[in-house]
């Protein structure tokens, strides 16, 4: 079974993920109270930070206020995870880390290992090279491109972003992606 590109065995798949399309089709009124009112374990919802993590978790916060109790004013560092009284356990992980600006491959460039940390500077020198040239980017999408410039480089170039974790590309076991694995095995319990 495929799931958002990454292909789990029928019988060993550890989670359900459902693509909802961004952060706009989360926020529409009653979307994610659906999805809190629902027989699941356990429900996570990962969204990038953008251009401000505490903008993001005030805007989430705000519909968990009307659902669950104990939601704290702040995300803490290591992710939310609450438990509602009828069993359910709900995290919420705003990338890249739950305090800046940023998006998924702003948590990955960090996972880039440190011998390739010369191409990565290239590619962050071409991707500069490539904005003076008029590269229709938005300011917002950088690390996007460093990234995904620099995987253009690899063997076998140009990988999915799974596909670079899941082949070692990048490196899953750096000290940067722990507080994230580890919300994610605690609220999924894996």
């Amino acid at each position: 079974m495929e799931v958002n590109g990454v292909c789990w065995p029928a019988s060993d798949l550890p989670v359900q993920i459902e693509a909802l399309g961004g952060i706009d089709e989360i926020l529409k009124p009653g979307v994610l109270e659906v999805y809190l009112n629902t027989t699941v374990e356990a429900l996570g919802i990962v969204v990038d930070a953008n251009g401000d993590a505490a903008a993001r978790w005030d805007q989430l916060r705000a519909i968990c206020n009307r659902e669950l109790v104990d939601v704290p004013q702040q995300i803490p560092a290591e992710g939310l995870q609450v438990a509602q009284s009828g069993g359910l356990r709900f995290g919420i992980w705003i990338m890249p880390d739950n305090r800046y600006a940023g998006m998924l491959e702003d948590l990955l460039v960090r996972l880039i290992p440190s011998d390739s940390k010369a191409l990565h500077a290239l590619a962050k020198k071409c991707v500069v090279e490539a904005r003076n040239e008029n590269a229709p980017f938005k300011d917002v999408h950088e690390t996007k491109a460093e990234v995904y410039t620099w995987l253009a480089w690899q063997n076998p170039p140009g990988l999915r972003l799974h596909e670079a974790v899941k082949h070692r590309v990048l490196d899953p076991t750096k000290p940067e992606s722990r507080p994230f694995v580890n919300w994610f095995k605690s609220l999924f319990r894996l």
